[in-house]
């Protein structure tokens, strides 16, 4: 299970190396796009920031996000369903969203082979649709 938790799990250090790229690329973008457009208004520039804002502060939460607790228990949570332990299936991408932020973390995901129950910790069984 530690290798896996390695791979969705980021050091502060490797949050912000990886922050500051995306940085950069969208530096380089921005400028890029004010290049093909120098006569741009103040307005203008400021909706064609606005375009990548829910971008950026998508991935500052999940890069944020992942350096704590990403869901992984020690022993597996039981189905609720029939009561028998689940099985830890690595971790998949859940898909957030609040009123500045869409974002997708990556959670731990447990799977009951039994009834074929799945679910993100600490949150319930997902419905069928996302399933």
């Amino acid at each position: 299970m530690a290798k896996r938790r390695a791979s969705a799990r980021l050091t502060r250090a490797e949050a912000k190396e990886k922050f500051m790229e995306r940085a950069e690329e969208l530096w380089e973008d921005f400028n890029e796009w004010y290049q093909d457009n120098p006569e741009a208004t103040f307005d203008e520039i400021e909706a064609e920031l606005g375009k990548r804002r829910r971008e950026v502060m998508g991935e500052f939460v999940q890069l944020s996000l992942r350096q704590g607790d990403l869901g992984a228990e020690a022993e597996p949570p039981n189905c609720d369903k029939c009561g028998k332990p689940m099985a830890f299936q690595g971790y998949r991408k859940k898909k957030v969203q609040g009123l500045e932020v869409e974002a997708e973390i990556p959670r731990a995901y447990y799977h009951c082979s039994t009834c074929g129950v799945g679910f993100f910790p600490p949150g319930p069984a997902p419905s069928a649709e996302e399933r």
